[in-house]
């Protein structure tokens, strides 16, 4: 039964960062840092974002391999399928947007939109944290570089994540000749998701803690 709860808790905390995900190309100020690669590449190839997720997400796996060589942990090969899922939950949740959700025609509801982003992503990062199942191939990423060059998991975050914004800007540059999905948005993305995650480990987290590890006791007959 708990082991049901977690995986419940992390499927949940991946929707409501898809969810996230699709607030911030629906808001039009960019995306977030990690997903700036999956939405240049779906705009190149005129396809879905979830597709691509799912694609570069098997790619980041394949470089942790890289990386760690002969100390890649094989369950990792695990985080191909979550890739996939999480895709699909990006191609879910921006069709329901674009279906629901009036596109932002004035800066100041593309700001609400890039705020309930922000909050989406980061509520979503502490939920499936706390479940502690499996960590995500972005993620997975910035822990192999941490453990081979002895770096803070947060500074191995940091590159890897302006890495990936690096590599969305060349591609901008040489394929499309334009910037998309990259804008004030990403930048305050980088620092605004931290600030909802910490908000939320202070408070949605304790009751996700109490549902994962506290049996409710049944009152005596």
């Amino acid at each position: 039964m708990e082991q049901c709860k977690r995986w419940a808790v992390y499927f949940g905390g991946l929707f409501l960062m898809a969810t996230g995900v699709s607030f911030s190309v629906l808001s039009g100020l960019g995306v977030s840092p990690i997903d700036t690669i999956p939405y240049v590449t779906s705009v190149i190839f005129h396809s879905d974002m979830g597709l691509w997720t799912a694609i570069i997400f098997a790619c980041y796996v394949g470089l942790q391999a890289v990386i760690l060589r002969r100390d890649f942990p094989v369950r990792n090969i695990l985080q191909i399928p979550i890739g996939i899922c999480f895709g699909w939950f990006v191609s879910v949740t921006n069709a329901l947007e674009n279906a629901l959700l009036p596109a932002p025609d004035h800066y100041a509801l593309a700001l609400l939109y890039l705020l309930l982003s922000m909050m989406l992503i980061g509520f979503g990062i502490s939920f499936y944290v706390e479940a502690d199942l499996m960590s995500m191939p972005a993620e997975g990423v910035a822990q192999a570089i941490a453990a081979k060059t002895g770096w803070q998991l947060s500074s191995s975050k940091i590159l890897f994540d302006w890495s990936v914004v690096a590599v969305s800007l060349l591609l901008c540059w040489l394929v499309l000749h334009r910037l998309d999905g990259i804008r004030e948005g990403t930048l305050i993305a980088a620092f605004g998701v931290g600030l909802f995650l910490r908000l939320s480990q202070r408070t949605m987290c304790r009751g996700v803690r109490r549902f994962l590890r506290r049996e409710v006791r049944q009152p005596a007959e």
